[in-house]
């Protein structure tokens, strides 16, 4: 049934004009460890509302700089600089999940953890390539000792050089349709659980850890200062040559190290239906939300009165969903010890608002 409402019914109960969304308050706050998403039961339904206006958001940036499904850095391991690679040539370099529990005495592995410059990110790439930081059982395209990373805290970029005697190297694109079969083959790279099975590394297709350390060439576009002499476009560094094995060869960096897990959250509302859309097509779109603070900061976010504007919404609106997305359009998750808070204003399409 549809309710109309007239001047004096706008004093009513179900007509406020603010509302306050809270995730301690999620009809499911109880039966997950952590989310993404939402739902707040009004208890007394809000009826006739023209439209929402978002006023603030308050979220709690509880994550570390590097998300869990961008922690693999792949690349080639060749005989001699004028080889095309292959997927025999594919090689990797990988970090566990930050909930990884191990099964008891298994140590060959190093997790994602907090990284407080992009030394301390080195640092345990270093580890995780060296002998122990690891397993070939279950990344079977990792070569212990196979590559060193550098770090330049005057240049500030992140470098990387191969150490089997007389091979050549190169960096791995994003988007090389070797590396995007390597994602989808769960023969590849999977990481220990805690009891006697495994489960798939986590990953994104189109998202790598080589972009987070400073190489952004997809392996599909032609390599910088290549000048037509490049192999083949999947040798994805400037210049587009494979480097000869030792700190002489170092693979050069085409960008620069990025510990941001995300410059945006995308709130969504069940509400607002198609009137907001976001990135990869996604309907609902109530804000994009700028990530202003570091990690383990408040996101204190007030928007303008326009901000957040839906045409039009349900008449008869009894609970409010509310999901969070990153940049590259998967679920923001936080734990449930950290909540976050949506406050609206409700417009029943009255004067002065009409």
């Amino acid at each position: 049934m549809k309710h109309t409402l007239s001047g004096p019914e706008i004093n009513s109960v179900n007509c406020p004009d603010r509302l306050s969304l809270d995730s301690y308050a999620d009809t499911d706050r109880a039966a997950t460890a952590d989310y993404s998403s939402f739902t707040n039961n009004l208890g007394v339904a809000i009826l006739g509302a023209k439209q929402l206006h978002l006023l603030r958001a308050t979220i709690p940036n509880v994550t570390l700089q590097i998300p869990d499904y961008q922690l693999v850095f792949y690349y080639y391991e060749l005989p001699d600089a004028t080889t095309v690679p292959t997927a025999a040539h594919l090689k990797a370099v990988r970090l566990y999940p930050d909930q990884y529990v191990p099964p008891a005495g298994f140590t060959a592995y190093k997790k994602n953890i907090f990284f407080t410059d992009p030394g301390a990110l080195v640092a345990q790439l270093n580890l995780a390539a060296s002998a122990g930081g690891d397993n070939v059982t279950y990344n079977t395209l990792w070569v212990s000792g196979g590559v060193t990373f550098t770090y330049d805290s005057t240049r500030k970029h992140i470098q990387w050089y191969g150490n089997t005697a007389s091979k050549y190297y190169a960096n791995a694109g994003w988007n090389d349709p070797i590396v995007l079969a390597s994602q989808r083959d769960p023969t590849k790279i999977t990481t220990y659980n805690f009891n006697t099975s495994t489960s798939i590394q986590p990953f994104v297709p189109g998202f790598t850890l080589n972009q987070r350390i400073g190489y952004a060439l997809s392996g599909t576009c032609v390599p910088p200062l290549s000048f037509g002499a490049q192999v083949s476009n999947s040798i994805a560094n400037e210049t587009g040559v494979a480097k000869i094995t030792g700190s002489t060869g170092v693979v050069p960096h085409d960008s620069y190290p990025c510990l941001v897990y995300t410059q945006n959250i995308y709130l969504y509302a069940n509400v607002i239906s198609n009137n907001g859309l976001g990135n990869y097509g996604r309907k609902n779109l109530m804000a994009v939300i700028p990530v202003d603070v570091a990690s383990f900061g408040v996101i204190q976010f007030v928007a303008s009165y326009n901000g957040g504007e839906a045409h039009p919404i349900p008449e008869e609106i009894y609970a409010v969903n509310i999901e969070m997305r990153d940049d590259a359009n998967q679920p923001f998750t936080l734990p449930r010890s950290a909540n976050v808070n949506v406050e609206l204003s409700i417009d029943y399409g009255l004067p002065p608002y009409m």
